[in-house]
């Protein structure tokens, strides 16, 4: 039910009941003044009645007719009562037939006459069988107490009370008709109002720059000015939120680690796109639990332990690789994963859900791991010739001295493994220099062919000493991109490898050629080659394929890490496979140096 119709009803009702009350009201008012008009008037033809009947010498047997006589004058039935109860007279029976009537000394208005003088009652006579009003009165007799009764059928107050309460009803319904057509136009203008400002809030769900503008003073027009402000401040906390939330996802899409956040039933509710690419999260995981997504029970009971907690708390864990054709990283990751509760300003009842945001050390731990390693390796390498010193420093000074030619072999021990220390000390620092960028490279264009000749000559002398072959097939005027002490320190490492790992009368060879705009120089030689389980690792620190008859070499584990970092450093690449000789290969791509002009 509509407003309108709701007012017009209880305009209606009002209307009705008002009616209903002031007809009562009015119909019992005048039936009671007509009552007790015509009561009044009954009991004045009484005592008109009475007082001429006192008059009459034989009461008794005057009574039949001065009843019909007086009847007349009154304009009521008469009935005379003697002492006895018996009817003597009464104008509405005949004399023949007062006999056959029953006595009346029991009747109220009789009975309250003999003792109090007058009585008066409403009833339907058993003698005319119509409703009457009476009035009766005592008169003292000689012969005791007679009561004179006058009697008269009142229709003319049922009469007067009927027009009374038609035209009572007549008016009631002009005014209640009246009451409903000003209902309805009042009605139908406050309820206009209220719909137009009805209409204008639905459009203020779409569209906040609606305003009702409403004129007037009365309380509808306060109404829509309230509205029309209402709708002024959502506007302008519409813009911050929208600034806010402009802002905060700016700050989530520019951020590095990932976040994550649940609700209270632990469903996710927001994943920014720097975990989503940490994961390889594919589908939208709203509304999804955490361990379906991310698939880390230790995850689930991290959040899980915060949420019943509430207490922020953070843990390592490991998200392994995700299977073929299966969402998640490509590869292991290690997460530093930061939880707390998160509260919302409107709930002071504990937590709303779950914040995690996710740091990926999978890297840091990796260099973490070297770094163990370097420092285990280094350790050991170093071990070996300071041991060696030492013995060799303990014999001298326990007598060894003495004797020259112990002494001496002493001596060259000490000096070898010195050498080696020294070798070794040369190659950290480089290396370390390299890694932190400490060493300027100063790329330049250089003629390979040059520069392999040179990194050859050096080297000799030690492959005549073994026999071992060298050849250079580089074209003349094959220009590279490269720094020339860092080139030739590569070429260095490369080809003394070759000539100390490869068997006495081998061959080496240093190529180059251009393909696709760099150029690649290839060093081989056909010895026994490395294994290919050890390809992917003999760039790493200290790793040797072969660690007893390095150090027998006097290698110290490092080169081939140096020469990685300074073709890395170059913009080149370096790999090392099976030559077709079975021998190793060593491959490196560097920038094509420009043409001079």
């Amino acid at each position: 039910m509509g407003i309108r119709s709701k007012l017009i009803a209880f305009a209606v009702g009002i209307a009705i009941l008002a009616a209903l009350v002031f007809d009562g009201y009015v119909l019992k008012t005048l039936g009671a003044e007509l009552s007790a008009h015509t009561e009044d008037d009954l009991a004045t033809r009484t005592a008109l009645v009475t007082e001429i009947a006192a008059r009459s010498g034989d009461l008794a047997a005057e009574a039949p007719a001065l009843a019909t006589a007086l009847s007349k004058i009154a304009g009521a039935r008469v009935t005379f009562i003697d002492p006895q109860g018996a009817v003597r007279g009464d104008s509405s029976v005949a004399p023949e037939g007062l006999g056959q009537l029953d006595t009346h000394a029991t009747r109220d208005e009789v009975a309250d006459a003999r003792h109090l003088g007058t009585g008066r009652s409403e009833r339907v006579s058993k003698t005319t069988r119509m409703r009457m009003l009476y009035a009766a009165q005592r008169l003292d007799r000689p012969d005791g107490p007679w009561v004179v009764r006058v009697a008269f059928e009142p229709v003319a107050i049922y009469r007067s009370l009927s027009a009374a309460r038609t035209r009572v009803v007549e008016g009631t319904l002009l005014a209640l008709a009246l009451a409903v057509a000003a209902a309805l136009a009042g009605a139908r203008a406050l309820s206009g109002r209220l719909v137009y400002l009805t209409g204008v809030a639905r459009e203020m769900r779409a569209d906040l720059g609606r305003r009702a503008r409403m004129q007037g003073h009365d309380e509808i027009a306060t109404l829509g000015g309230a509205l029309d402000d209402l709708a002024e401040s959502l506007e302008v906390s519409r813009r911050e939120l929208g600034g806010e939330g402009e802002r905060f996802g700016a700050v989530l899409e520019s951020m590095r680690e990932g976040v994550l956040v649940t609700d209270e039933k632990g469903d996710i509710t927001l994943v920014n796109p720097a975990l989503s690419q940490l994961l390889g999260i594919r589908r939208d995981p709203v509304g999804r639990p955490p361990l379906e997504v991310l698939r880390s029970s230790s995850l689930h009971e991290l959040l899980e332990e915060v949420a019943l907690a509430r207490a922020a708390a953070t843990r390592e864990i490991e998200i392994a690789p995700a299977a073929p054709g299966v969402a998640g990283p490509p590869g292991r990751r290690i997460l530093l994963v930061n939880a707390a509760p998160l509260a919302l300003p409107a709930q002071s009842r504990g937590a709303a859900g779950v914040v995690a945001v996710f740091f990926d050390v999978t890297e840091l731990r990796r260099i973490e791991g070297l770094q163990r390693n370097f420092i285990a390796n280094a350790s050991h390498e170093l071990r070996t010739p300071v041991a060696s010193i030492r013995a060799s420093s303990e014999t001298l000074l326990g007598g060894a001295l003495d004797d020259p030619e112990a002494a001496r072999d002493f001596v060259e021990v000490i000096e070898r493994n010195a050498t080696r220390l020294h070798r070794l000390v040369d190659d950290l620092l480089d290396l370390s220099r390299i890694e932190g960028g400490e060493r300027p490279l100063s790329p330049g264009t250089l003629d390979l062919s040059v520069q392999a000749e040179a990194a050859v000559a050096l080297l000799r002398g030690r492959a005549m000493e073994r026999g071992t072959d060298v050849k250079i097939d580089v074209a003349p005027g094959t220009l590279v991109a490269a720094d020339p002490r860092a080139l030739d320190q590569i070429l260095t490492n490369l080809v003394d490898n070759a000539i100390h790992h490869t068997p006495n009368g081998s061959h080496v060879v240093v190529r180059a050629r251009a393909a696709n705009g760099r150029v690649v120089l290839e060093v081989e030689d056909d010895g026994p080659g490395i294994p290919a389980v050890h390809q992917a690792r003999v760039f790493d620190r200290f790793y040797r394929v072969d660690p007893g008859r390095s150090r027998a070499s006097g290698g110290t584990g490092l080169g081939l890490s140096i020469a990685k970092h300074l073709v890395e450093a170059m913009s080149g690449d370096i790999t090392v496979t099976t030559g077709a000789a079975g021998g190793a290969l060593f491959r490196i791509t560097l920038p094509t140096g420009a043409q001079k002009k």
